[in-house]
């Protein structure tokens, strides 16, 4: 049984996503509205409200540091590792901080994994809009099932980046792979060490979570979901991971990570609207790519999928690409599909954006079967 400060964060991260949160979403009732607003002529909050999610609370930043934190005891003068892909001649630069090599004693972690590296590549496009309410319900479910996970790791870097650059961000740091620091409003996120991500202390502070995930739908609507993932570890942009870049040694080597992809379109070439999508690596080296970042390959690697595709027996939601200026609805995704199924069946779960009811527990087994992976990838 969870323990009674994790259910209360996750009845906190639900209260926390209505009201504001929720200003301007589509509804057909006051229950879609959460207990702050009504549903006043089809609009959360009425026809006037806002139009695109933004933050009820306003919150300071500390200012980022580069030395150790209280969840990374020690870090080191970066290493540079250069892998390549096997049998292909792509080379991937990665930037170790020497964190990895640290934990904070012997009592914690799951299993053999003392460290934990999350990171969430979050499409922020304007079809996602009107998913709002499908988001809030994933981000409900990871807060109640994964968050008491987590919380036993001896150290925790829990990120967002979005499929293109996120221009709230600050100036230096509007670069694709960048982790997000501010939300939707350009409102600073408090993160409690002072770092661009979460940490251990911060999965106890729903205010500081919602922040992260409060990114909005004004993105750019060429989604590029792989160079925005294959960067923010660093190895296409090396600097972003360095100890006085934007993600500040996010990404360790040493760490166990798990990747989470959200997007209601494929990464694909051309698409319909036209748009490109990721270019900096092929997508017939995508999933060798993603086994060079880990010394160790597939044993320290989870990936987790929120996609447009539907569930079996689910009549899907039509896809329109010409609609509105991103499209509506949600697009087969079969390239990112086969990216994460690249892995062992017991390295990845998948499940849908399209068709869910919100408000429900549409998430909950998807979030049960991901946490017995976990335990099992890590010996637990």
């Amino acid at each position: 049984m969870a323990r009674p400060l994790l259910v209360a964060w996750a009845l906190s991260l639900s209260a926390c996503f209505t009201g504001g949160f929720l200003s301007g979403q589509p509804c057909t009732a006051d229950a879609d509205c959460g207990p702050s607003l009504r549903c006043e002529a089809g609009v959360c909050g009425g026809p006037n409200s806002q139009t695109s999610p933004t933050s009820t609370t306003s919150l300071t930043s500390t200012a980022p540091t580069t030395g150790g934190t209280a969840s990374d005891a020690t870090t080191a003068d970066p290493t540079t590792t250069t892998t390549t892909t096997g049998d292909t001649t792509l080379a991937l630069t990665t930037t170790s901080t020497g964190e990895d090599e640290t934990t904070t004693g012997g009592g914690c972690g799951i299993g053999r994994c003392k460290d934990i590296d999350m990171l969430f590549v979050a499409d922020n496009s304007p079809s996602m809009l009107i998913k709002t309410l499908i988001l809030l319900d994933f981000i409900t479910a990871f807060g109640s099932e994964l968050i008491p996970e987590l919380s036993q790791a001896c150290s925790v870097h829990l990120g967002v980046t979005t499929t293109g650059v996120y221009t709230p961000n600050p100036v230096e740091c509007q670069k694709l792979g960048a982790l997000v620091t501010a939300d939707n409003d350009g409102d600073p996120c408090n993160f409690s060490e002072g770092l661009p991500y979460a940490t251990l202390p911060d999965l106890q502070t729903p205010l500081t979570l919602e922040c992260l995930f409060n990114i909005g739908s004004a993105g750019d609507p060429d989604e590029r979901p792989i160079d925005a993932l294959f960067s923010t570890v660093g190895a296409l942009d090396p600097s972003l991971n360095a100890p006085t870049g934007c993600n500040q040694g996010f990404y360790r080597p040493g760490a166990f990570l798990t990747l989470v992809l959200i997007s209601d379109e494929d990464d694909d070439n051309n698409d319909a609207q036209g748009h490109d999508g990721s270019e900096e690596i092929f997508e017939s080296f995508w999933a060798g790519s993603l086994e060079n970042i880990k010394p160790t390959g597939i044993d320290d690697l989870y990936m987790i999928g929120l996609l447009g595709d539907p569930k079996m027996g689910q009549p899907a939601c039509p896809w329109e690409p010409t609609e509105n200026e991103d499209g509506l609805g949600t697009e087969l995704t079969p390239r990112l599909r086969a990216f994460i199924q690249s892995l062992p069946a017991d390295r990845y779960a998948l499940d849908t954006l399209c068709n869910v009811v919100p408000g429900g527990t549409a998430y909950d087994a998807l979030m049960a079967e991901i946490r017995t992976e976990l335990r099992a990838a890590c010996g637990a």
